[in-house]
């Protein structure tokens, strides 16, 4: 490398799947209106915290910018008249609260532009997409191999990734352009990320889709493909069309087409063995779902295999986070395809990190395979080799001859290949004991204020015992200081009193009978 080459570290170094935690913390009247204030922490790292203000007509534009979702999120209404009274406005705050909630529950609607550009404006200008098509437009021009017809708008999840129609100038053939800035993982320098993409170009597999065109720029790469009408997997489960809005087309899908056995078993093995042939190469996907893998002719096709290099972070990160033995290369590309399959068997995604519940007339192999990927135990112990995948018996009756397949990196790009992969497994190892660690600080902190209210009950019943014992002894007191009754009168038939009480009882009679009187002094009352 040049001495002054720039490294890949000065670009986009933000992780787009990290999830946004958000509390109104306070509110308050500024020139006649309620701004509310949001504390907005990004992942686990407490530093990547932050505050914005809102009014409530943000709040109102942010909906109407999810309603295309189609998803069914509790907005409070507006008020015109009291809104400034200091009840409603925290009645409001609340309301509020459970809203913005609710909107980053949704995995679909917390990745969206619209959501993060609300929580995040400083990282997430709503100015993306027009900063992409000026991009496009002066490298199409500069290269003279597409022409620019018009942009595709929000078609997929990513939100630094851009789809734009393009014609090839010689053919006039239509075809589809991604452009994506790179991402926190990609350690790649510029030329051997041009190298790379020189060998990804010419790969040739059955199963993995071709390449167009890939040029690498300053802050991201754009590939050219072919376009497939059918759309990826998730359209065809969801009856949608490749070019409609993410939101409108995933956000609350109203049509679901679960695939059959048949199908999930002929295209998991094609897909199985895409991965397994990457892997023999010194490379990995590292981003499997089911937007990236379209069917063509009966065949399902590998797609955005360059994710890798680029750097991006994986749609399902924020579940590998919560795992501890995926770390690997090949145990993530494992767990993503068996998310993948899951999806394509019940069509919706898996909401949690893992499952061990299946709903009833699965078939058993395809369950077998399910708790090798996305089990509780292959969480705990990590899930199967590609491999043993490939040896299962629900893949074994879709075996085929894979024929012929190229793909040829130089070797001293291997090396840096393999350092990439290090690199990426590495930081995902680390976002996965930041994790646990907080979990861990969680159930502390949850102990210790457990502990903190048995000390207080303790305190309060010591308290209440004191009062008691206290109350008791002045009981007895009080009852030993009170006079006691008159004795009733001695009986006749009393027993004789024993020697020393009787001496004393004549003592005192004797000195009754010999008291003088004449010794009182005289008394003269007025």
């Amino acid at each position: 490398m040049a001495i002054f080459e720039r490294s890949s570290q000065t670009k986009v170094q933000i992780d787009d799947t990290e999830r946004l935690e958000c509390v109104l913390e306070n509110a308050q009247n500024i020139n006649n209106h309620t701004e509310y204030i949001l504390r907005v922490q990004r992942g686990q790292n407490k530093e990547n915290r932050w505050t914005v203000s809102r009014r409530y007509r943000d709040f109102a534009s942010l909906h109407v910018s999810l309603l295309q979702a189609n998803v069914d999120l509790p907005i409070p209404p507006k008020k015109f008249i009291g809104n400034m009274q200091p009840s409603f406005v925290a009645e409001r705050q609340v309301a509020l609260q459970n809203y913005i909630n609710e909107v980053l529950k949704h995995k679909v609607l917390s990745l969206s532009l619209q959501v993060r550009s609300f929580l995040d404006p400083n990282n997430y200008p709503l100015s993306i997409n027009e900063q992409a098509l000026q991009t496009i437009s002066i490298a199409l021009r500069g290269d003279g191999q597409f022409e620019l017809k018009c942009p595709l708008t929000d078609i997929g999840w990513r939100i630094r990734k851009h789809y734009f129609l393009v014609n090839e100038s010689e053919s006039q053939l239509n075809c589809m352009l991604s452009w994506q800035n790179y991402g926190p993982d990609c350690t790649l320098h510029s030329k051997d990320l041009q190298l790379a993409f020189k060998s990804l170009q010419n790969i040739s597999h059955p199963y993995i889709d071709n390449v167009l065109a890939m040029h690498t720029l300053e802050t991201g790469a754009y590939v050219v493909r072919k376009i497939h009408e059918n759309g990826s997997i998730r359209d065809l489960l969801y009856g949608t069309e490749y070019n409609k809005n993410y939101l409108a087309k995933y956000g609350n899908p109203k049509v679901r087409k679960p695939f059959t056995n048949g199908q999930i078993s002929h295209y998991g093995y094609q897909i199985l063995q895409a991965l397994k042939f990457l892997h023999d190469k010194e490379l990995c996907h590292g981003n499997v779902h089911p937007g990236n893998i379209t069917i063509e002719n009966q065949t399902a096709l590998l797609m955005d295999v360059e994710n890798f290099l680029m750097g991006v972070p994986s749609l399902y990160r924020p579940f590998l986070l919560e795992l501890k033995r995926t770390s690997s290369a090949e145990a993530v590309d494992v767990y993503c395809f068996g998310r993948t399959l899951y999806e394509m068997a019940f069509a919706a995604p898996l909401e949690s990190y893992y499952c061990d519940i299946y709903p009833e007339g699965i078939s058993q192999d395809l369950e077998a395979v399910l708790r090798q990927c996305v089990s509780g135990a292959a969480a705990r112990r990590g899930p199967a080799a590609l491999g043993a995948l490939l040896r299962h018996p629900f893949f074994t009756r879709a075996h085929v001859d894979v024929g012929r397949a190229h793909l040829k990196f130089p070797l001293q790009l291997k090396d840096q290949l393999r350092a990439a992969r290090h690199v990426a497994e590495e930081r995902l190892r680390l976002g996965q004991k930041s994790v646990r660690n907080t979990k861990r600080e969680v159930r502390i902190q949850e102990i210790l204020n457990s502990e903190d209210e048995m000390k207080k009950q303790k305190r309060k019943a010591r308290r209440r015992e004191s009062v008691w014992k206290s109350s008791s002894s002045l009981a007895d007191v009080s009852t030993a200081s009170s006079p006691s009754p008159p004795s009733p009168p001695t009986p006749t038939s009393t027993p004789p009193a024993p020697p020393a009480a009787a001496s004393s009882r004549g003592a005192l009679l004797s000195a009754i009978c010999s008291f003088d009187k004449s010794r009182l002094s005289r008394v003269v009352s007025h």
